[in-house]
Parts: C-alpha cells; sequence; structure tokens
C-alpha cells in the first residue's frame, strides 16, 4: 500500500498541484477534512487550517514536510518537521523530502 500524506494547504490551486505531484510520485494524496491514517504531512506551517490539523494529532503527529513562501527563520517549523522548503518547489525537492521520512521510517 502507497504511503498517505495528507496535504494542508490553504490556496486551492496550490492544494490541487500538490495532490498531483503527490500522486506521480507514487503517494496517496489525503485531504485534511478526511480524517483517516496519515504517513506524512505535507504542510503550510503559515495557514492557520495547517496548524490546526498538527493540533489535531497532538504528540502523535507524523513527520511534516514544510512548504512555505516564509524562510524557515519565522518560527512556523513544527516540532516533527523533517524538512523545510520555500515556495515554489520543484517535483524532484518534494519527492527528495517525502522520500526522506520514509527512509528514516524504515531505518527503525
Amino acid at each position: 500500500m502507497s504511503p498517505r500524506i495528507l496535504i494542508a494547504e490553504c490556496d486551492a490551486d496550490i492544494r490541487e498541484l500538490l495532490q498531483m505531484t503527490v500522486r506521480r510520485l507514487g503517494y496517496v494524496a489525503v485531504d485534511p477534512t478526511d480524517g483517516s491514517e496519515v504517513d506524512a504531512v505535507l504542510l503550510e506551517p503559515a495557514c492557520e487550517s495547517g496548524r490546526s490539523v498538527l493540533q489535531r494529532f497532538g504528540d502523535a503527529a507524523p513527520p511534516v514536510v514544510c512548504l512555505s513562501i516564509y524562510p524557515p527563520e519565522h518560527g512556523l517549523e513544527p516540532a516533527t518537521s523533517v524538512a523545510y522548503l520555500t515556495k515554489p518547489a520543484t517535483s524532484a525537492q518534494i519527492a527528495k523530502a517525502l522520500g526522506r521520512i520514509f527512509a528514516i521510517q524504515r531505518a527503525h
């Protein structure tokens, strides 16, 4: 079964583009309103709905790849963040960041 990636992005056009990118990379794109189990989160941390998604998970939050218009020094990065990409990120950058998550999980 392919890993499930929750995409928490406020802008509908960017969210749709990220969903297509995630699917092309072989993952399952999950909407934040889905409520099902996920293996990782692709998150715009400046987005209020994105932050509420992480709060929903509490201490059991999955690994996060931040994808933001703001640089990481804004202090938006959640504790479970594995990578911080600045928009616009390429498919290759997203693939590498998500790949790092699953490489870490396989190592444990």
